[in-house]
């Protein structure tokens, strides 16, 4: 039986779970990262992402792949004499490290279009925003329901549809009563959103030794505490890392994962359709169709995915960003 509003489970493909760093960030996700302010979230993350850059390993063997890309959009610290430095200091190959310039290009926002150009054109398996209250351009977004749940959904349908791991860093609140996880700045919601949430304390009896907890996991069994030292004399270094039953599994598959909404549906589609360059927007309308989506959704995921039409020979053509054509007229 058809129905204009469902879609039945069996016409969905499953897919893997991929993973940066199992369990704790998951391509195609979004992982935060939060702590008080001083507590090193920056620094750990920082050596993760030198480990990444140069496909090098960690004491528990799990970036053991290629080399990858990385974009990381830092805020608080300066790029030339602190940034820098830390990445050459963590071993990193800056060469697959990126940043957008904000001297140049001021009023970068979370959802700005031109971090969207820049992932479309350097394509990184990695984007880190750091932290995530200097990307929110009004600040009572994140306090706000409906505002910040649009903004994650946003940001999440980005990170699964060109493929890459989102880690948002952010600071604790000032409200210690609350439960630990929802000790992060902002609505409910953003916490919701992501997939993966972890929590960096510093330790009482040593105040050099870090903490690490898994605090959320949707996708895999919660991770084991990590524990890590940043000390003056010798830096930066893990203490306790997970075991090594994940050594290997940068990129295996673990759970399946279905898309949850109308909304990722379409965005999955649009993906698989466009993945090979344009096609007719006839032929995509037929898909959405075929698949009980409404010309309002699919609209909306076009806009929030940066898809480009264009025509050619009296038809309409969508494109990927970094795909598309020159467009000679205004798109449809």
């Amino acid at each position: 039986m058809k129905s204009r509003y469902l879609t039945l489970y069996s016409d969905i493909t499953s897919v893997p779970v991929k993973w940066i760093w199992k369990p704790y960030i998951a391509i195609g996700k979004i992982t935060l990262l939060q702590g008080d302010p001083g507590c090193g979230k920056s620094t750990m993350m920082m050596h993760l992402i030198s480990e990444l850059s140069n496909g090098s390993v960690t004491t528990n063997g799990n970036f053991n792949s290629l080399p990858q890309r990385v974009l990381y959009q830092c805020s608080e610290d300066g790029t030339k004499d602190t940034i820098k430095p830390r990445l050459e200091s963590a071993g990193a190959d800056c060469q697959n490290i990126a940043f957008i310039d904000e001297e140049v290009y001021d009023g970068l926002t979370l959802d700005d279009e031109r971090l969207l150009a820049a992932i479309t054109e350097w394509k990184p398996r990695l984007v880190v925003i750091d932290p995530i209250q200097s990307y929110i351009e009004n600040e009572t977004d994140l306090q706000m329901a409906g505002k910040a749940r649009k903004l994650m959904r946003k940001i999440g349908m980005w990170a699964s549809t060109y493929d890459f791991a989102v880690v948002l860093i952010g600071h604790f609140s000032k409200n210690e009563g609350v439960k630990a996880l929802y000790r992060g700045l902002g609505s409910i919601d953003v916490v919701a959103t992501a997939r993966s949430v972890l929590q960096i304390e510093k330790s009482e009896e040593d105040q050099d030794i870090r903490i690490v907890k898994q605090v959320k996991n949707s996708l895999e069994a919660q991770g084991e505490d990590l524990m890590f030292e940043i000390n003056p004399q010798t830096g930066f270094h893990w203490i306790v890392s997970p075991s090594n039953s994940h050594k290997n599994e940068i990129y295996l598959t673990t759970t399946e994962a279905i898309p949850s909404s109308k909304h990722e549906l379409a965005a999955v589609l649009l993906k698989e359709a466009l993945n090979n360059g344009p096609m007719e927007s006839v032929k995509i309308r037929q898909i959405m169709t075929e698949n009980n989506i409404g010309v309002n959704t699919m609209n909306r995921v076009k806009a929030e995915l940066g898809i480009k039409p264009y025509r050619k020979m009296k038809a309409w053509y969508w494109a990927l960003p970094g795909n598309d054509r020159r467009i000679s007229s205004k798109g449809e």
